[in-house]
């Protein structure tokens, strides 16, 4: 097991890549946005931008912003009107009634409440409880079947309601190192759907579970070609964005209204409490990557902050320990009611998935670690 030399990033990670020197992507990125104008960057951000959407340019609006109405989704729907000068559409595609959390539908109420228009999606309940409980036990990772449906709901809109741009915020590739989403420059979004998660828009397993086609149009990621052919385009707002982080994200959308988790850091990863609010059962979901990769919420959290100069690496150290397998009991327990499984099952699952050269599964409910993280395997 091998890690970043300058960060805590695994040779695990899925898409993940490490230079000559061992340093992964993200950190090399970091490193030369050191010497990056930010303000020849935004010039070029507006260029493309405004000749992308200039056949939008009197119409009501001349772009799209995927939201959730979260930290990051609130300040990019912000930069987009305050910095580019755009009115976008913002469309979210929701979680179902039994999984969205409280604090999610008043943040996504809070972008309204913010002047913008807002177009929410929701896919139909139960075929979506179907696809998440076969997400878990097909792939342990429920988020297969939400996360289709999430970023296929923004082109799609953008197809049918001729707005010729879509606009995301961090670069995949650049700034956390999922390298199937690498375009063709640090602004080019169109291979988005390759991301370790979303697999290239692949339905073959959707259709399995679902038994016809025609019950997955919320969930069909639009081909290269109908993309083209409708002049839609994806660009990334991250690399024009000097301050992109979790903690400045979190800080100006407080102050703009939206509402954070709280609890305890121990029994959910975050931090800041303000991390995928919008539903509780992301923090299951991380507990099963940390038992597959050996790499979770608590690392991700540590290397934005080394990065920023914020903690040394031995810090970070510190807080992946802590909260890499951070997950409150009463989190398992409510994922494992939805998807109508006791915890018994739960837990053989998880460890049907577990590394086994990371973890020993043979001590106690959750499995043990066998390394240390930013050093490896220990005896």
């Amino acid at each position: 097991m091998h890690y970043c030399k300058k960060c805590l990033t695994p040779d695990t990670r899925p898409n993940g890549k490490f230079n000559e020197e061992g340093i992964c992507i993200p950190c090399e990125y970091s490193n030369n946005s050191s010497i990056v104008n930010f303000d020849e960057r935004l010039a070029e951000l507006k260029k493309i931008t405004n000749k992308l959407s200039a056949r939008n340019r009197n119409k009501r609006w001349q772009c799209i912003v995927g939201v959730s109405g979260g930290k990051d989704s609130t300040r990019q729907a912000l930069w987009t009107r305050e910095k580019l000068g755009l009115n976008p559409l913002l469309v979210s595609v929701v979680y179902p009634p039994k999984q969205i959390a409280q604090v999610g539908a008043d943040n996504l109420s809070n972008l309204i409440n913010l002047g913008f228009d807002v177009l929410a999606l929701g896919p139909a309940p139960r075929l979506s409880s179907e696809l998440v409980r076969e997400a878990f036990f097909r792939f342990c990772n429920w988020l297969k079947a939400t996360e289709m449906c999430l970023f296929a709901g923004v082109p799609n809109i953008a197809i049918e309601r001729k707005i010729p741009l879509i606009l995301w915020g961090e670069n995949p590739a650049l700034q956390v190192g999922d390298m199937g989403t690498l375009g063709a420059s640090i602004w080019d979004g169109s291979n988005l759907a390759n991301s370790n998660t979303i697999a290239g828009g692949d339905l073959t397993w959707f259709t399995e579970v679902a038994g016809d086609v025609n019950r997955l149009p919320m969930y069909m990621y639009p081909a290269k070609e109908a993309m083209v052919k409708n002049r839609v385009q994806t660009i990334f707002l991250g690399p024009a964005w000097p301050d992109w982080s979790s903690e400045t994200n979190s800080r100006i959308a407080l102050a703009h209204g939206i509402r954070y988790r709280g609890g305890d850091p121990a029994l959910t990863g975050d931090l800041l409490g303000t991390r995928m609010v919008d539903e509780d059962w992301t923090i299951v979901n991380m507990l099963l990557k940390y038992y597959k990769l050996g790499f979770s919420r608590g690392t991700e959290q540590a290397n934005a902050a080394i990065r920023e100069g914020l903690i040394t690496r031995e810090e970070g150290i510190q807080m992946a320990e802590k909260y890499d397998e951070a997950c409150g009991d009463e989190y398992i327990e409510s994922f494992c009611r939805y998807i109508r499984i006791d915890e018994t099952t739960f837990w053989a699952t998880v460890k049907k998935f577990t590394n086994t050269k990371l973890f020993d599964i043979t001590t106690g409910r959750r499995p043990k670690k066998k390394f240390k993280v930013g050093v490896g395997m220990i005896e």
